[in-house]
């Protein structure tokens, strides 16, 4: 992340929807409608406490891997002074989103933002996680800590770095030991006269800390100064000795084997840190890279590297405007003993987007590829020979650090939301239930009192927030849940049609 994110601070919505989808029986079932330029998005009746963002699919889902798109929309976007009235503001969050752009669970971040939603594993079980905190902006890093959900949304963990360091927003990996690894930033004073620098400059030093996530025990720490000399960054350094030098940013951590494999945006360059002694066994592109860099295959101010069973390594190339000019997901043949690196795949989006700061590429099964460009708004999924097989964006001016394509079963503990409004001779119900992926339809009951409530129709879900017209006047309404096979999972509470 770099301070071009500096506006990126209040956030602006309006609601995404798909189009009317027909309801069995005599209703209808239709999600919220789709606002048009400079009109008002609508809000959820049913859950006016949620306010995820609007969503643009460009190339819609085909031949894509099963499974939510994962989002941490934040970001700023700006006033419709047209508008009759303002927008209600988006709150920055987690959200698992489907392929037509609409939220299937969305979490409101409870402390500042969040970053980096996920899918790991954890005491054998999958969970989400991410980070939540303040960023500081410049340079770009956070003072925050790590989240794990569970199945039911419910927090089992919360991790953050010891030492008095807190947690930086671009990394948290949980290994098959119950580890987690983690980044965090430290501020130094530091004679930066060999680089163009002052006597005792602030000097922004990586940490890299491994936890133990049941006893908060540190396991492994990792300081960049002791290991990255200044003259490696490609960063300037500040006149001003007041002033941050973030020389190296980390920004990613990926296992490979008994050592480490990091990112280090502003040296461009991945390293491989020796997990006992913690010294660098080799560079990989930088000022120092101890291999040759092949056609095509250097990379600049990159984020997200990952090491894979076949030996490859991935990542995205943020890319540099006077350099090649387009950012891409990315991957190479490492080879250790000839010290060559080699390009693989390279995929660029449609719009040839030269992403600033932020982004990951996700190695799918089948050869997909699903990437997240960062700084720019947009997120995509290639076939195995770079065909986009799903492309999108958030409509306002946000976006999300990385983006992933992950399968997800949420079952929530609360129940099903319900709302209920009168019409001309027709009732309207409203029903969502935040996270519950496995709902396929909604069942509506209704009657003149709380006790007396029959089954009406059975209706289609239709986006987050299904609404459903049905004919007649009826006092109350309470809608039930149901799964592919019509089995009931939930029932929400009885509410007054007002």
């Amino acid at each position: 992340m770099s301070a071009n994110e500096l506006d990126r601070r209040s956030v602006l919505r309006m609601l995404a929807a798909a189009p009317l989808v027909p309801a069995a029986l005599s209703g209808t079932a239709q999600a919220a409608p789709r606002p048009s330029a400079g009109v008002l998005g609508a809000d959820l009746v049913s859950r006016p406490d949620l306010h995820p963002p609007l969503m643009e699919i460009i190339t819609p889902a085909a031949g894509t891997e099963p499974g939510h798109v994962l989002l941490t929309p934040t970001g700023a976007s700006t006033m419709d002074v047209n508008a009759p009235a303002p927008r209600a503001p988006i709150q920055p969050g987690s959200m698992l989103m489907d392929d037509t752009g609409q939220a299937v669970w969305f979490g409101p971040a409870t402390e500042g933002v969040n970053f980096d939603l996920k899918v790991q594993q954890y005491q054998g079980k999958p969970v989400l996680t991410f980070w939540e905190g303040q960023v500081v902006v410049p340079p770009g890093f956070g003072h925050g800590k790590f989240v794990v959900l569970d199945e039911t949304y419910a927090r089992i963990a919360e991790v953050a770095p010891v030492n008095g360091l807190t947690g930086d927003l671009h990394e948290f990996i949980i290994t098959p030991q119950g580890t987690a690894l983690l980044l965090a930033y430290r501020e130094v004073r530091s004679d930066t006269t060999s680089v163009g620098g002052q006597p005792n400059s602030k000097v922004l030093e990586n940490v890299v800390q491994e936890i133990d996530i049941a006893s908060g025990e540190l396991v492994f720490e990792w300081n960049s100064l002791a290991h990255v000399g200044l003259d490696e960054s490609f960063y300037p350094v500040p006149k001003d000795p007041e002033e941050f030098h973030d020389y190296i940013h980390l920004n990613a951590i990926c296992e490979d084997g008994d050592a480490l494999l990091v990112s280090a945006r502003c040296t461009h360059a991945v390293y491989r840190i020796d997990r006992r002694s913690g010294d660098v066994k080799w560079r990989l592109c930088g000022r120092k890279s101890d291999f040759a860099m092949g056609d095509d295959a250097a990379f600049a101010w990159q984020h997200d590297v990952r090491r894979h069973a076949d030996g490859s390594i991935s990542l995205f190339d943020n890319a540099d405007a006077a350099g090649r000019g387009k950012s891409r997901g990315m991957t190479l043949n490492v080879d250790e003993s000839a010290k060559t690196a080699t390009l693989l795949r390279s995929a660029e989006s449609p719009e040839g987007l030269l992403a600033p700061n932020q982004g990951n590429a996700q190695m799918l099964p089948n050869g997909h590829m699903f990437v997240g460009w960062g700084g720019k708004p947009y997120f995509s999924e290639f076939g195995p020979n770079n065909e986009v097989l799903f492309h999108g964006r958030f409509a306002e001016s946000m976006g999300s650090y990385r983006a992933y394509r992950s399968q997800w079963v949420g079952k929530p503990t609360d129940a099903p939301a319900v709302a209920g409004k009168p019409g001309d001779g027709v009732t309207s119900v409203y029903a969502s239930w935040n996270g519950a992926t496995e709902v396929t339809g909604w069942r509506v009951l209704a009657g003149p009192d709380e006790q007396n409530l029959a089954p009406v129709l059975d209706a289609p879900k239709a986006g987050f927030e299904t609404k459903i017209d049905f004919q007649g006047s009826h006092a109350f309404a309470a809608v039930e849940a149901l799964d592919g096979s019509g089995a009931v999972l939930g029932r929400s509470a009885a509410v007054q049609v007002a």
